[in-house]
């Protein structure tokens, strides 16, 4: 049976348990009175430096990184070399990959159909892709989303973790999948099997812990415990904190993911896997199409240059990692053998098909949730009027 606050995954939640409320005192920076002001201001001028930053960053890669590999003009002219089929091929890979994408979202919150979690994701998708911190703005655009469904706060954090867990440990094993095959083939090189070490070593980390935590409550709660202590350590010199609630989140986080991880392993980790897979085959496409050869790269060494290059641009500098991913697989794939113009081409197309053209379809995703909110709030309104 459901405690009060927490809806069954599926069911409608009680508005007054669901509704953001007051923030409970945590023991940190006080939410209102005289602090609001200041914290308020504190965040808008991290906005404002982020975005400075993530401005400098795409201007310097698209500016003068990506030219010294190759002209544009030269890039534009690969590019229109394309045939029809072989953009409808790319376009239909694309968008299947698409669907491995919300696939994770259905597989991770029971009852969340298949439109559904199509319209949460790209809605998601337009916001965190197109605007500096827009990671924290599309969490709450997808609680609105979620709680539209009849899905609460805590089924909405369900899905966050267990998807965002199975994809972290997809994308963090596929670096050692692909140094396992190049040493195999006799084409790994020292820069790549170190960084497959210590992709090894955060991933074996990774599981350890959240082992722990899916193991005991009372483990999970001194894992949170530790973490609060050592937060509230690096917030000291800016006068905030302590943290003293994260031991008590842990151990909420822990319930409430244990019951779907433990039936559902299976799925998730095949959608995990057939997510990245289909960006791989999404990106060796492009490579192939864009002139560059089995010889000059095989689809070994592809492989490892999209495992590397994901694992670099999970760095939170830009949005959707703009700029970061272009450099770093260009990098690579030049690195790999490829050459200079058609490597730039290739990375602009998969970048084109994987980071630009989800936006599109975000846009009416997110307008028809706008719409459909709208007139259910009218109708709301009437029944409540008319009674």
């Amino acid at each position: 049976m459901a405690k009060r606050g927490e809806a069954r995954v599926g069911e409608a939640p009680d508005k007054e348990d669901t509704a953001p409320g007051p923030a409970k005192d945590t023991g940190g920076t006080p939410t209102g009175g005289d602090g609001a002001a200041p914290a308020r201001k504190s965040a808008w001028k991290k906005r404002v430096v982020m975005a400075v930053i993530a401005v400098v960053v795409i201007w310097v890669v698209f500016a003068y990184v990506l030219p010294h590999f190759a002209s544009y003009e030269n890039v534009f002219q690969v590019l229109g070399e394309l045939s029809a089929a072989q953009l409808t091929l790319l376009v239909a890979v694309a968008l299947a990959n698409l669907v491995t994408a919300w696939s994770m979202y259905q597989v991770s919150l029971p009852g969340l159909g298949f439109w559904h979690a199509a319209q949460l994701m790209l809605s998601q998708n337009l916001i965190s892709n197109t605007m500096p911190l827009g990671a924290p703005l599309s969490l709450g655009l997808g609680y609105e989303v979620i709680h539209s469904y009849g899905f609460g706060a805590q089924d909405f954090s369900i899905m966050l973790g267990v998807s965002g867990i199975w994809n972290t440990f997809a994308k963090l094993g596929l670096p050692v999948v692909a140094v396992v095959l190049m040493v195999f083939a006799g084409h790994a090189t020292g820069a790549f099997v170190t960084m497959a070490l210590i992709g090894v070593g955060v991933l074996a980390v990774a599981i350890a812990v959240f082992a722990l935590i899916f193991w005991k409550r009372s483990l999970a709660r001194r894992l949170g415990d530790l973490a609060g202590r050592a937060a509230s350590w690096f917030l000291r010199p800016f006068h905030k904190g302590p943290v003293t609630t994260w031991g008590e989140g842990l151990v909420g986080f822990r319930d409430r993911t244990v019951s779907v991880a433990r039936h559902r392993w299976i799925a998730l980790s095949l959608v995990a896997i057939a997510y990245q897979l289909s960006t791989y085959w999404v990106f060796l496409l492009c490579v192939r199409f864009s002139g560059i050869s089995a010889s000059q790269v095989s689809w070994i060494d592809a492989l490892g240059v999209f495992a590397f290059a994901r694992l670099v641009s999970m760095i939170p500098i830009t949005p959707g990692s703009l700029g970061i991913a272009e450099a770093s697989f260009t990098g690579f794939l030049v690195a790999a053998g490829a050459p200079q113009p058609e490597a730039v081409a290739a990375v602009l197309l998969f970048r084109g098909l994987t980071y630009l053209m989800p936006l599109p379809l975000g846009l009416p995703a997110y307008l028809a949730w706008l719409i459909k909110r709208a007139r259910k709030r009218h109708k709301t309104a009437e029944a409540e009027g008319a009674s």
